[in-house]
């Protein structure tokens, strides 16, 4: 299905794509998990993928991760087709993430943890041991977890969990940072934390895409967001647009909540 696109206001021409996927399907069976979606993700940019549940958006990250397979459409990152690559390699092209659910290693320290990302980078850069360690120590620092470092994950609360995850994937120093839930288990003052550290990333030329179920704080930390429902994109554009658009709306409220919204 075509994007249902809103122009963003500054109707400037579209810089290159840092990632782009076009005609993107994911079927399991009879199940269009992801049909027929096309983003495009350009430098320092935060996105954001809207939907209700079972829209497709975490499909979605993990065909952009090659977790899946596609079942038609092609993916390119920084210029290169990648679609037909194994998983693990992704990494080492510049692209990190995190899940819905949180993956860490529960009997290792957070540092260890956190060390995996610096790691993940490849093999020349496993040669700086140094400045590897120092890129942990950063990463630890800017998420809130200086002081923990020697604790195992499973000690803290799942919202530190959380920033665990986050951390290892920053460590990694990524080009592209592909977050599912970040400040899912977090209290407001969490959130609002995580909100400020994207921000400063982006500031920083970081690309992001970002799920996340709070509609508010998408509004307010995405530069763009894509809406999704049933596997299809069904708008995108300036956040504030699209939250207001009637196919975005009906997704979240129904036909007869939007008559009332």
């Amino acid at each position: 299905m075509a994007s249902a696109a809103i122009e963003d206001a500054a109707g400037t021409a579209p810089a290159k794509s840092v990632l782009r996927a076009d005609d993107v399907a994911v079927h399991f069976g009879g199940v269009k998990a992801v049909d027929g979606v096309s983003i495009a993700l350009t430098p320092g940019r935060i996105f954001g993928v809207l939907g209700p549940n079972g829209s497709g958006k975490s499909t979605l990250l993990a065909a952009l991760t090659r977790l899946v397979p596609l079942t038609r459409g092609s993916l390119e990152f920084d210029g290169r087709r990648y679609d037909t690559v194994r998983p693990h390699t992704i990494a080492a092209r510049g692209v990190a993430r995190t899940f819905q659910t949180v993956r860490i290693l529960p009997g290792r320290t957070v540092f260890d943890n956190v060390a995996l990302g610096a790691e993940s980078a490849g093999a020349a850069r496993k040669a700086e041991r140094s400045r590897a360690r120092q890129r942990v120590r950063v990463a630890i620092e800017r998420t809130g977890l200086a002081g923990k470092e020697r604790h195992r994950p499973d000690e803290l609360s799942y919202g530190y969990q959380r920033r665990v995850e986050i951390a290892r994937a920053i460590a990694s120093e990524p080009t592209l940072l592909l977050l599912d839930e970040p400040t899912a288990g977090m209290n407001r003052q969490e959130r609002d934390d995580i909100t400020g550290l994207l921000g400063d990333l982006r500031g920083e030329g970081l690309t992001q895409l970002l799920i996340e179920h709070d509609v508010q704080m998408m509004v307010e930390a995405c530069d763009h967001l894509f809406a999704m429902n049933f596997g299809e994109l069904i708008a995108d554009g300036e956040p504030e647009a699209v939250v207001r658009h009637p196919a975005v709306q009906e997704a979240y409220l129904g036909k007869q909540g939007r008559a009332h919204a």
